[in-house]
């Protein structure tokens, strides 16, 4: 491969552009047009015929405003990588085009290929987010199943913990919403332990039935705690908190295939880390109505391959896992994202994080921004006008003494303004290494990836949503026939 620095090749100095020759060292060369590739990663240089590519245990950040074709030059390419390497993936597909480039690839190689379509709702797999909690909480292992809980309603409770002022209310409306996944936990069957029982539950008609069942429930439990807590409040204090519960829920109310959709389980989120698998979850870009349940899948994902990966003598998953999370900053805050980013390494996880600004990143995680901004050693940078991320690159890439003795910067705010976006042009700062500008292929280029149509997404047939009947629940309780739970 040919590869010209040209004028970025610089003097030795304490900074400098890195040579090809610790390109070649720090990275794995692929020849495109094998069968398997011996690792998949990024590009750091790519012509769409042999690539380097970081095939470490690295996370990567990648900035680039809309239009910079983030997607084309790394998310597309780095996703048909992972496939030829036999690693497994989940990607957030705004557009459905990652589905559409690189599912038919998938599908040639092998792969168990999963598709959480919330485009077109009733094509693709289900998902129920409270299969696993229900699993686990009713095989013993309660507090696992809790923290998967916790963060569901935290998911639910984002939108109105965003839009207030006043955390008071959501707060009172969470603890109700956890007291009522756990009498779910307790009391359904597995088939009635889903979403539609949950927002059935937080109506303002089972409020008495459920105030009435509290008044015997012990205080030292979570769900008893929580339920009088709420109960005991004045009744326009109850009101409100009910119609903030409302408010959370009423999305599984008022669509009834959502409904179905999360109510069975297609998929196996433990079998993601020991087998080939491809996961695409189809969000649509111009509204964010569904991204608290992309939000929730992430972390429940996350949560599940870890526990996979403490099964390992080694405690590593035994197929690699990365989470290609295109436009992260416009989810809902992924709960405990810095420590999940710092622990993922050893566990055999990557993420690879992209997003429009730096602004828009610490906009949606504040001070945490900082450390997900350290944990990832990759950074590539395509083009940008927001001065502050300008700056800061420039800063990163550091200074050098010219021949009449001023320092100047490696590459300034304008030159970065100036990356040629039709040559693929990108700065990227890899692991511990010297900068590039690097030149990468636009997804067309990759001719050895053509050929693999995406199967259509076909429509199914789903079963209606099974719901608990709490007043039913309530006669055998008041009866003896069945034990009250946390009693």
């Amino acid at each position: 491969m040919e590869y010209k620095l040209g004028k970025y090749q610089n003097l030795n100095q304490e900074t400098r552009w890195a040579t090809m020759e610790e390109v070649e060292r720090s990275s794995t060369h692929i020849n495109l047009y094998d069968d398997t590739y011996p690792g998949a990663g990024i590009p750091i240089i790519s012509d769409g015929h042999e690539a380097y590519v970081d095939s470490k245990d690295t996370h990567t950040l990648i900035f680039g405003a809309t239009g910079s074709k983030k997607t084309r030059l790394f998310c597309m390419p780095t996703i048909n990588f992972f496939i030829k390497a036999g690693e497994s993936f989940v990607a957030t597909d705004p557009k459905g085009e990652l589905y559409d480039r690189t599912a038919g690839l998938a599908k040639a190689n092998g792969y168990n290929t999963v598709v959480i379509n919330f485009r077109e709702i009733g094509k693709g797999d289900m998902w129920n987010p409270l299969s696993i909690p229900y699993e686990l909480y009713n095989s013993g292992k309660k507090d696992e199943a809790v923290a998967l809980l916790n963060d569901f309603v935290r998911m639910i409770a984002s939108p109105q913990l965003e839009s207030t002022n006043d955390a008071f209310w959501p707060e009172m409306a969470s603890s109700l919403a956890l007291a009522n996944l756990l009498l779910l936990m307790e009391a359904a069957t597995p088939e009635e332990a889903n979403v539609a029982s949950l927002a059935t539950l937080c109506t303002n008609a089972s409020s008495k039935r459920l105030s009435d069942l509290c008044k015997n429930m012990r205080t030292d439990t979570i769900a008893g705690v929580n339920y009088k807590s709420v109960f005991t409040s004045p009744e326009r204090t109850l009101q409100s908190i009910l119609a903030v519960l409302f408010g959370m829920v009423r999305i599984f109310i008022t669509q009834r295939n959502l409904n179905n959709m999360l109510s069975g389980n297609t998929i196996d989120i433990s079998r993601f880390g020991r087998e080939k698998t491809a996961v695409y979850l189809i969000i649509p870009d111009e509204k964010s109505t569904y991204h608290f349940l992309v939000t929730t899948f992430i972390k429940q994902a996350y949560e599940i391959l870890i526990s996979e990966a403490q099964k390992e003598k080694n405690r590593m998953l035994p197929v690699r896992v990365n989470f290609v999370l295109d436009e992260f900053c416009n989810l809902p805050k992924i709960p405990d994202m810095p420590s999940m980013i710092s622990a993922a390494r050893s566990r055999n996880m990557r993420y690879f994080l992209v997003a429009q600004s730096l602004h828009q990143l610490k906009g949606r995680y504040g001070e945490d921004a900082d450390t997900i901004k350290g944990n990832c050693e990759n950074w590539v940078f395509l083009t940008s006008k927001e001065l502050d991320l300008l700056n800061e690159i420039s800063d990163l890439c550091g200074s050098y003494h010219t021949a009449n003795g001023t320092e100047r910067k490696l590459i300034s705010v304008s030159e970065l303004q100036r990356l040629d976006k039709e040559k693929g042009e990108a700065l990227i700062m890899h692991a511990r290494q010297y900068p590039i500008i690097s030149e990468v292929a636009d997804i067309d280029s990759y001719s050895m990836f053509k050929g693999y149509p995406a199967a259509p997404l076909c429509e199914y047939e789903m079963p209606e949503a099974k719901v608990f009947d709490l007043e039913r629940f309530y006669k055998q309780v008041v009866n003896e026939i069945r034990p009250l739970p946390f009693s």
